[in-house]
């Protein structure tokens, strides 16, 4: 029970014997004192209720009810009392449930759907909070120093102090207007004495201005900042100079960690700090809604410490927690120094995981690992900015010159070996050792993983936990997958691994491709721009998000919003068009042969959602027995699909989320 749920309420038959059952699993294990007697005395009452509760007992007819069970039935009614199914077919099957009184709701022919599944959300940040904030809109330089100019009085009224501003895109505009040239020369234009934070909406990148960057501190906390010569070879930030661009000021992964920012990020959070309750304690309300509004019943949140743990807790104790949680216990930190601390790890997450092992809503029987960085870099830096995901072949150095006035993009000179493949974080027997602890001890593996080599280490080391432990039934998955070598796509299939794609992020967007795939592919002098980032012939072509191969290989597709990366909004019917048509409305197919189908992608949010968080037996498709989440729909998403229009599957609305039997979001 939800702590303080039926306070003021009063008890029905089910509720009372509930309590009964609750109150009899609690004293199993201790004394019955004289007072508990007087309870239990006081609760026989029960037995003599009616047996009906009209407010908690419903059939809900007349509906497409896709039930995601093992048949994948189409049913036109389910029966709910409290907070489980207890019926689903066919009108007349409902009618005993009438009969006995209970209340019948007429779903006018939409379509349901079991509650939705998110497998890798970062919740907390599906709200803003009252800070300087971009909202995920690219912006040229002129407009970021406008917004500059905007929320320095508001946000940033003391002398020196910093201005975060949260949800840039680092990956779109960012073009030079006006007198300004980069980012870094844009911030240190309007800072006035400010040091400034742009932080991506990515998770990985940040941007700085020249003051903030000064600020850099080594491991012994004197500040040295990063410059020419601490981020040469024998400066003391050697090891980061891959995760630093001094032209344009952008910082990624572990370097963000030098630059001591005060600020709102929920993984810099402590337990207990006023600012931090006070300010995401506020929010809470408005991340359920946007969580029963989506449709969504159950979450992987991919990267949760304490403070963000007990921001669940807290909603759940406020009666807001409407969805489930597998809280992936992330040690962010030491996975981008490639601090080998598997010891420390274990004993951290089982002492997480005792404290949620009876929790009806959160678990935490999850770790998260990153294995590598991301494949985003900046083509036009002075040098160019190379990515630092883990690839198995060397980033190529492109040379490409961009017109200030048409935005046309050309190739200057042929591309250059830049004799670098990226960052892996751990050692492949490091990854692997690790990998076996946690499988061996009962631990889901969750790992962001962006690069081909990234990848293929991540499945080397979940594929020697299988050797060493045995095959344990554990799913373990694997999220973003941006490049999989050809081989190592079969090798997903063999192993079963769960494979948590965000499918809307896969479409041809030339603006952002223009950030990756010329650091993949060799250019040529006068070579055209769409050749170098779409050849069906290339190697990036068939090892970008290859959700088809995967599946057909037997991969498990499960989904990811990876809100509030490129947004907020974790727009599940989005991701599910995306997943079929893999293109933006009107656009060119990014490989349609990797495309999935709909029956794919509903699998994904539904039953495969619930498999890959080991609850596929109280959740993921409407059947008795299982937990009253569904979902209704203003549209059938498979009439679109007949009538090839997949792609307005993203604009589908959910007009009703109901979560334990519960009505928690309707329009």
């Amino acid at each position: 029970m939800t702590p303080g749920k039926n306070a003021g309420k009063n008890l029905n038959y089910s509720n009372c014997c509930n309590l009964i059952g609750d109150f009899m699993r609690l004293k199993s294990k201790q004394h019955l004192t004289p007072s508990s007697l007087v309870l239990l005395s006081a609760l026989a009452g029960c037995s003599q209720a009616s047996a009906v509760d009209n407010n908690s007992n419903t059939v809900y007819v007349n509906g497409q009810i896709y039930t995601q069970d093992a048949q994948r039935r189409k049913v036109e009614a389910i029966a709910v009392s409290n907070d489980k199914f207890v019926y689903s077919g066919n009108r007349e099957g409902a009618e005993g449930f009438i009969s006995q009184g209970y209340r019948v709701v007429d779903l006018g022919g939409k379509m349901v759907l079991p509650g939705l599944h998110d497998n890798h959300i970062h919740a907390l940040g599906t709200v803003p909070l009252d800070a300087c904030d971009l909202e995920g809109k690219s912006v040229n330089l002129e407009q970021l120093a406008n917004k500059v100019k905007e929320c320095l009085p508001r946000y940033a009224s003391e002398p020196g102090a910093w201005l975060k501003i949260d949800q840039w895109v680092p990956y779109e505009n960012n073009e030079p207007a006006g007198t300004y040239k980069t980012i870094r020369q844009t911030l240190d234009a309007v800072a006035d004495g400010h040091p400034i934070i742009l932080s991506g909406v990515d998770g990985h990148a940040s941007a700085y201005n020249s003051k903030a960057l000064s600020m850099a501190q080594d491991d012994n906390g004197n500040t040295v900042g990063f410059n020419a010569k601490t981020l040469s070879k024998g400066g003391v930030f050697a090891d980061l100079a891959p995760y630093v661009s001094l032209d344009s000021g952008v910082v990624r992964d572990a370097a963000k960690e030098k630059i001591p920012v005060g600020n709102f990020d929920m993984f810099a959070q402590e337990v207990g700090d006023p600012r931090g309750e006070a300010i995401y304690g506020a929010i809470l309300p408005k991340v359920a809604r946007v969580m029963a509004q989506s449709g969504i019943t159950s979450i992987q949140d991919a990267c949760s410490n304490d403070f963000i743990r007990e921001q669940f807790v807290k909603m759940q104790e406020q009666d807001l927690l409407n969805m489930r949680v597998t809280a992936a216990t992330c040690f962010i930190a030491d996975d981008y120094k490639g601090k080998v601390d598997i010891a420390g790890h274990l004993k951290k997450a089982q002492e997480v995981r005792a404290a949620f092992a009876n929790n009806p809503l959160i678990k935490a029987d999850a770790v998260k690992i990153f294995a590598d960085g991301v494949l985003e870099g900046d083509p036009f830096s002075k040098p160019p900015f190379s990515p630092n995901a883990g690839m198995l072949h060397n980033y190529q150095t492109p040379h490409l010159k961009q017109n200030e006035e048409t935005g046309i993009v050309t190739v200057t000179k042929n591309s250059d070996d830049s004799k670098k493949n990226g960052i892996v974080n751990y050692k492949a027997e490091d990854f692997k050792n690790y990998a076996t602890a946690l499988d061996a001890d009962g631990f889901s593996i969750h790992v962001h993983s962006v690069g081909d080599r990234a990848t293929r280490v991540a499945i080397d080391a979940l594929e020697a936990a299988r050797q060493r432990n045995g095959d344990h039934p554990i799913p373990h998955t694997i999220a973003h997958l941006q490049m999989v070598h050809p081989d190592d796509q079969k090798r997903l299939g063999e192993l079963g691994v769960y494979l948590t794609y965000t499918y809307a992020w896969i479409n041809e967007q030339p603006e952002y491709d223009m950030l990756i795939t010329p650091f993949l592919e060799q250019s040529k002098k006068g070579q055209d721009i769409n050749d170098v980032l779409y050849n069906p012939k290339s190697y990036t072509w068939g090892a970008v998000y290859p959700v088809g191969s995967t599946a057909k290989a037997g991969a498990v597709l499960v989904a990811g919003s990876d809100a509030p990366v490129d947004s907020r909004d974790p727009r599940p019917f989005m991701n599910i068009a995306a997943g079929i048509t893999r293109a933006l409305p009107g656009k060119p197919a990014y490989n349609a042969k990797q495309s999935a189908t709909l029956e794919q992608m509903l699998d994904a949010y539904t039953i495969n959602g619930a498999r890959a968080v080991r609850q596929e037996k109280i959740i993921g498709s409407i059947e008795p027995g299982k937990s009253a989440d569904f979902i209704v729909l203003d549209r059938n998403l498979f009439d679109l699909v007949q009538q090839n229009k997949p792609e307005q599957i993203a604009d589908t609305q959910v007009m009703q989320t109901v979560f334990r039997g519960k009505t928690v979001y309707s329009q």
